[in-house]
């Protein structure tokens, strides 16, 4: 089963972040990365998403709500499986990270 792992922050915690500690992150996401990959996990797709404010479409989160900033579409055999992983991704303090499984639409007469 495919699942979504969604992270969801304050984009302004990242601009208040130094580069060092940008790096950081991003040097936690690669490991956490490499462990799916290392305990036999399909990862689908990994990104940062790009800021808000170059959306096409209008945010719906308010001021100082949480917003999507990145993803993880890994393929394991149990929902428990997914919600394991989802408690390991690397987040920062007062994010959160979201686990949906991924519905594929069923075929014409199935």
């Amino acid at each position: 089963m495919e699942f979504a792992l969604l992270i969801f922050g304050e984009e302004k915690s990242w601009d208040q972040m130094s580069e060092a500690e940008r790096e950081e992150r991003f040097t936690a996401n690669r490991a956490f990365g490499r462990s799916l990959a290392d305990a036999g996990v399909t990862v689908r797709y990994g990104a940062r998403l790009a800021r808000p404010e170059i959306l096409q479409s209008e945010p719906r989160a308010g001021d100082g709500a949480l917003e999507l900033g990145g993803m993880w579409l890994i393929e394991v055999a149990t929902e428990e499986e997914a919600l394991a992983w989802g408690e390991k991704v690397p987040v920062g303090e007062g994010n959160r990270v979201e686990v949906r499984r991924c519905d594929r639409p069923r075929p014409a007469g199935a």
